[in-house]
């Protein structure tokens, strides 16, 4: 059961500019960055992001939806028929995986860990 929007990406073509944007014009402050190609904005429950990696090209956006629990939501969409863009991927604070909707649009399937 999809229980919050867990963040929404955007691709962008310049990091160091976009950070200034972000951060400089609209007061976004930084909460997680991995590497210097993906960086992290909390903004209330959610999490804004922008990266120029991953195979993200410009203009996209992506959205990701938070579920209570992320193996038995995969395994019902799998189930669905739902195409699962490779497997489950394992990060310091969350686990997601990729799923396709009918249009080919990608979207983060994403659980927060504690």
């Amino acid at each position: 059961m999809i229980t919050d929007l867990a963040f929404v990406v955007y691709a962008v073509t310049d990091i160091p500019r976009s950070r200034a944007f972000y951060e400089q014009t609209l007061g976004l402050k930084p909460d997680e960055t991995f590497g210097s190609s993906w960086i992290e904005y909390p903004v209330g429950s959610a999490t804004f992001a922008i990266t120029n990696a991953f195979g993200f090209t410009t203009p996209s956006a992506s959205v990701a939806f938070e579920v209570d629990d992320l193996d038995t939501q995969l395994a019902s969409l799998k189930a669905a028929g739902v195409p699962i863009q490779g497997g489950i991927n394992d990060f310091p604070s969350c686990r997601m995986a990729l799923i396709t909707d009918p249009d080919g649009n990608t979207i983060c399937i994403h659980r927060r860990k504690s």
